[in-house]
């Protein structure tokens, strides 16, 4: 359940120029928690909207923080960092949405009823924002026996078939 002043009317609050500034842990997201190697630390978070004047409406969403999420390949803990700017287009859920403007790779549609959680859209455009397979840069690098790192296997073929090609 969100607190107070966080559930809004998604017109209104962009036809108004509203905006909401929050600082909120990790911990009380319950979703994202679950999908983290550990909720420490907060997430940052700054709604703004807007109405154009083609009169369409508009949200810019800000989310940052600092994530632990786990690593793949030796499953220890890694900071990531999140930083979501996303322009989204208010479109009322029951009208289609116009074919241009789900291609469009500037901002998103984001269907809407009466009612919005700004709370459950930060969470999840921090979900979206997730990497997929996270991993360490240096510390999970291949390595081969003397510690060095491997070369790759392809380019072991690609050396034989140079070979080859000369003999």
């Amino acid at each position: 359940m969100s607190p107070p002043g966080l559930t809004v009317d998604p017109f209104r609050f962009a036809r108004e120029a509203a905006q909401v500034g929050r600082s909120r842990p990790v911990a009380g997201f319950e979703r994202l928690a679950g999908a983290l190697f550990d909720s420490a630390g907060a997430l940052e978070f700054s709604v703004r909207g807007r109405r154009d004047q083609d009169g369409k409406h508009w949200l810019e969403l800000s989310v940052t923080g600092t994530l632990t999420v786990q690593c793949q390949r030796c499953l220890d803990a890694l900071e990531w960092v999140l930083a979501v700017d996303s322009l989204l287009l208010l479109v009322p859920e029951d009208r289609e949405l116009p074919e241009q403007e789900l291609q469009e790779d500037d901002w998103d549609c984001l269907p809407v009823g009466p009612r919005l959680d700004l709370l459950e859209l930060v969470e999840d455009e921090a979900l979206l924002a997730l990497p997929f397979a996270p991993r360490h840069d240096d510390c999970c690098a291949p390595s081969g026996p003397d510690g060095g790192r491997t070369t790759s296997p392809f380019a072991g073929l690609a050396r034989l078939r140079k070979t080859e090609g000369r003999g």
